[in-house]
């Protein structure tokens, strides 16, 4: 019984040590397979034009493919897949409204909602799809930006986006 004391004040100690640490927000890992193009988008450093112009091509020729995997994935809620999937053209930039809306999907139900938001205005900025300002709005608001919220709700609301009405409602 002596010895029970000193183990349960460490094993208490190191529980709250333990939920400190995970009380903090929680920040998914998209895994292995997606860091390792991480180095490359997170300099400024462009891709060479070779590698570039390579990788466009790979683009080009696999797009259809790619994006319907994507769309099952999402289907599937698989949001990490679609990210392993998508990330690797990230880096290209292409002009593509639908890669830039599952690859914001999977940022946004990963809880990652700043990534989630560039990729959704890049997105909206090609297609115009109303349903993008629901997922804008809640990323603003995510991210603690109320004032920019409130005004994708409202664009939304206007637009007949019944998402944004239910949220200007609360």
């Amino acid at each position: 019984m002596k010895n029970a004391l000193p183990i349960l004040v460490l094993c208490f100690i190191a529980l709250i040590t333990t939920s400190v640490v995970w009380g903090q927000e929680f920040k998914p890992n998209l895994t292995q397979g997606v860091m390792k193009y991480q180095a490359l988008r997170d300099t400024e450093i462009d891709p060479n034009a070779a590698l570039r112009e390579q990788g466009m091509k790979d683009w080009k020729q696999k797009r259809d493919t790619i994006l319907a995997k994507a769309k099952k994935l999402l289907d599937q809620k698989d949001y990490t897949g679609v990210n392993q999937l998508l990330f690797p053209y990230d880096y290209l930039e292409p002009d593509d409204a639908t890669f830039y809306d599952y690859l914001g999907k999977s940022y946004y139900y990963a809880g990652l909602f700043q990534p989630a938001l560039d990729c959704f205005k890049l997105s909206y900025e090609q297609k115009k799809s109303n349903e993008l300002l629901f997922f804008i709005g809640h990323s603003y608001e995510k991210t603690g930006n109320e004032k920019e919220a409130l005004k994708m709700y409202k664009k939304g609301a206007k637009e007949g986006v019944a998402a944004c009405q239910a949220k200007l409602a609360e």
